[in-house]
C-alpha cells in the first residue's frame, strides 16, 4: 500500500516543483485541509442521532472544537480540543 499510495502522489509532487500554478489554484489548496476536516467532523456532530435525539456528547466536542478553531485559527488545534472535550466528557459523565 505504501507503493501505490507513493506512485498515486509522486507524479503531483513532480510536476508541482517544476511547474508554477495560478493563484487560485494555491488559494483552492490551502482551503482542502479545512474541507478535509470538516466533512470529517460536521456529519457525525450533525447526525449521529440516538433514538431521534442528538448526542450531547458529541455536539459538546463540536462546539468546543469550533470555539478553539475559531479563536486560534489552527485545525489541529481545534481537533486536539475536540478530542479533549470527549475524552474529558466520558471520563466526567460516562
Amino acid at each position: 500500500m505504501a507503493v501505490v499510495t507513493y506512485l498515486t502522489r509522486f507524479p503531483m509532487l513532480l510536476l508541482s516543483s517544476r511547474v508554477s500554478f495560478p493563484a487560485w489554484v494555491g488559494r483552492g489548496l490551502r482551503m482542502v485541509p479545512v474541507g478535509v476536516f470538516s466533512s470529517l467532523t460536521i456529519p457525525p456532530i450533525l447526525f449521529h442521532a440516538q433514538n431521534g435525539q442528538w448526542n450531547p456528547e458529541y455536539l459538546v466536542a463540536g462546539a468546543v472544537a469550533i470555539a478553539v478553531g475559531l479563536w486560534r485559527k489552527q485545525i489541529f488545534l481545534a481537533l486536539l480540543a475536540g478530542v479533549a472535550a470527549t475524552a474529558l466528557w466520558r471520563l466526567l459523565v460516562g
